[in-house]
């Protein structure tokens, strides 16, 4: 599995843990991830904005907007995520950064396999395994830094 994690901001991400978190969840869905790729785009909110209003047709920023192209393809998916919105929600919630960080994440991966929100019963089924990848991979504190040596 590839995953091109690009960040246009200064604020360090734990890249290692990042990577590994995607890789995990798409290990579950996937039968054969090797051979696939992710991209993940960190940014700020004045990219973000233009992202939003050129694929969203809306405007302002956004926390996160997920492309999915497809599990049969090379390339499944790109998220971006604007680490700014980031920040001003986590304060919002009285949560971390990085929790808020890693919850938006793991909402992207499952975009990014086809998991949707639009309907209420979709949107508690994704709610769901959101919350129960958040837990098992960033509540229990699991140190996903020394189970892939190879990223």
């Amino acid at each position: 599995m590839t995953i091109n994690l690009k960040n246009d901001t200064d604020r360090e991400i734990d890249s290692k843990k990042t990577k590994i978190m995607i890789e995990k969840i798409l290990d579950d869905f996937l039968k054969d991830s090797s051979e696939k790729t992710i991209n993940l785009l960190l940014t700020n909110d004045g990219e973000m904005k233009k992202y939003n209003e050129k694929f969203r047709h809306k405007e302002g920023s956004t926390d996160i907007l997920s492309f999915e192209y497809g599990l049969d393809q090379e390339v499944i998916g790109e998220i971006i995520i604007s680490l700014e919105t980031i920040e001003k929600n986590a304060k919002e919630l009285n949560e971390s950064f990085e929790e808020e960080f890693y919850y938006i994440l793991i909402h992207g991966v499952l975009h990014v396999l086809g998991f949707d929100h639009i309907e209420d019963e979709e949107a508690e089924k994704m709610d769901e395994i959101q919350d129960e990848y958040f837990e098992k991979l960033f509540r229990s504190r699991t140190d996903l830094s020394i189970q892939r040596e190879d990223l």
